[in-house]
């Protein structure tokens, strides 16, 4: 055998003089460096998990990394963030920011950090941290500085800031934001335009983009806020021709989001002697309750029971909102006020079985759910049902003798709806019907249902024996929302598997 090696033969069986033997060990030195796992390489495939939105899985493969790699810690920070963690994750990312960071991999941490510290409540200190993103020094690190602002700007408009959030998205945009970013810039600018002028709004919303700004960088992605259909709400009110029922959809739009003193400001403009103003005046006041005044909006639903006293509609709010102050007896004569103005209305039995549920007497709470499926419209009987399964499903009364049927019902009945095959779901694998559980899932799943499906697809197959499809499923769950309780389920549960 002979070995040639930086001009040395060396046969088997001659001795090896110095200068090969040098030879040969500093090649055996330069291999084990080629060969030896680097952990970037790690870090790498776990970049690629996070990228993805495998977050479960990504935080596993950072862990272990982030001993030997700040930058990793960094990242094990940003997905504690994503998950609804903020004190670890703001442990994490602050020990990493100390520990020494590349300028973008520091303006990276600045932006996780200030979604944690708002996570956590603490709103003005967030907004503070996102302030220093504006002192970048480079390209790179500066990529982060207007998406830093489009998140203070999301900060105020939850705190009801509107002022500042219209000054914080408009510099925004100014900046280098990527394109999906400005799409949700934009959008949020012509909500706040709507208001007062939908004319700007419109002209905002479709004005042309400036220079293209680059793509976001791919580790960014997860702090894009979601929109839902908010966007395609918003254009098709500003389609309609100005009107009151224009103005009263916009505040029922500002309420479905939250913003609650925009929805209060679209109410008020509603003639007082139009058509429109019943509706108006209750949702004024259910927007004054849902923003925190339970006393203010209880005294705007009494005097509105005390304008329009033949009104069910304002009875029947002004009940769910003594409900909600446990005043369940004042509750009780709106209720039999309504029922002596709409007789036969099945959601009178609705309301019933709120007030009998307040009080946790669950056996007649579901006699008025089973009097409300039998008196509502043929047309109407599948949501109806739904209501009823998902009170068992809640309080677990009856859960498999009564709950079960009614989400069998909903789900005949509605047929690809994913709220009632996530019902049935649900009611199936409590009640030990892991196949149908499973089948229920998968339907919620290609109806559009989010974690919750997943996880009881998880569980289902856990429970018929398929380990690995149920791993799958329940990691693809606490993927789908990994801040939310459907991520700390499936991780209980995959915990468990074999």
């Amino acid at each position: 055998m002979v070995v040639q090696l930086a001009g040395c033969n060396v046969k088997s069986r001659l001795v090896l003089g110095l200068r090969c033997l040098t030879a040969l060990l500093l090649a055996a030195v330069a291999l084990g460096l080629v060969f030896r796992p680097d952990p970037r390489d790690g870090l790498r495939a776990a970049d690629r998990l996070f990228v993805a939105g495998r977050y479960h899985e990504a935080l596993a493969a950072y862990e272990p990394l982030a001993p030997a790699l700040p930058s990793a810690q960094l990242r094990l920070g940003m997905v504690r963030a994503l998950r609804g963690e903020p004190l670890p994750a703001e442990k994490v990312l602050r020990a990493a920011m100390q520990r020494g960071l590349a300028p973008a991999d520091y303006q990276l941490a600045l932006l996780y950090l200030g979604h944690a510290l708002a996570d956590n409540g603490r709103a003005e200190l967030a907004a503070r941290t996102w302030l220093l993103l504006e002192d970048c020094r480079s390209s790179a690190a500066c990529a982060y500085r207007a998406p830093g602002r489009l998140l203070a700007a999301e900060q105020a408009l939850r705190q009801g800031d509107y002022l500042a959030a219209d000054a914080g998205y408009s510099a925004a945009i100014v900046g280098a934001l990527p394109p999906d970013w400005v799409a949700l810039a934009r959008y949020r600018l012509a909500l706040l335009q709507a208001h007062a002028d939908p004319r700007a709004a419109r002209a905002t919303w479709a004005e042309p983009a400036g220079v293209p700004a680059p793509p976001a960088p791919p580790l960014l992605a997860p702090l894009l806020v979601a929109t839902g259909a908010g966007p395609a709400q918003l254009a098709a009110v500003l389609e309609l021709a100005p009107s009151a029922a224009r103005t009263q959809l916009l505040g029922q739009l500002y309420l479905g989001l939250g913003l609650y003193g925009l929805a209060e400001q679209q109410f008020a403009q509603v003639d007082a002697r139009g058509p429109e103003a019943l509706s108006a005046a209750a949702y004024a006041a259910y927007t004054r309750w849902r923003a925190g005044d339970a006393q203010g909006g209880l005294v705007r639903l009494e005097a509105l029971v005390a304008q329009y006293p033949d009104e069910p509609r304002a009875r029947t709010l002004l009940a769910l909102a003594y409900l909600d102050a446990d005043a369940t007896e004042a509750a009780r004569a709106q209720i039999d006020s309504v029922a002596r103005l709409a007789p036969g209305d099945p959601d009178v039995q609705l309301a019933w079985a709120s007030w009998h549920a307040a009080r946790r007497e669950y056996d007649q709470a579901a006699l008025a759910y089973g009097q409300a499926l039998a008196q509502a419209p043929a047309a109407e009987r599948g949501r109806y049902a739904l209501l009823a399964a998902r009170f068992h499903l809640a309080t677990t009364y009856e859960l498999c003798e009564s709950g079960l049927p009614l989400a069998e019902l909903a789900a005949k009945m509605l047929g690809q709806n994913a709220e009632a095959q996530g019902a049935l779901a649900a009611s199936s694998y409590h009640c030990g019907h892991f196949a149908q559980a499973a089948e229920a899932a998968r339907a919620a799943q290609t109806a559009g249902a989010g974690p919750e499906a997943a996880y009881y697809l998880g569980a289902a197959l856990a429970a018929l024996g398929d380990s690995g499809a149920a791993r799958a499923a329940l990691i693809r769950a606490a993927d789908l929302a990994p801040a939310s309780i459907w991520r700390e389920r499936a991780e209980l549960a995959l915990a468990s598997l074999p």
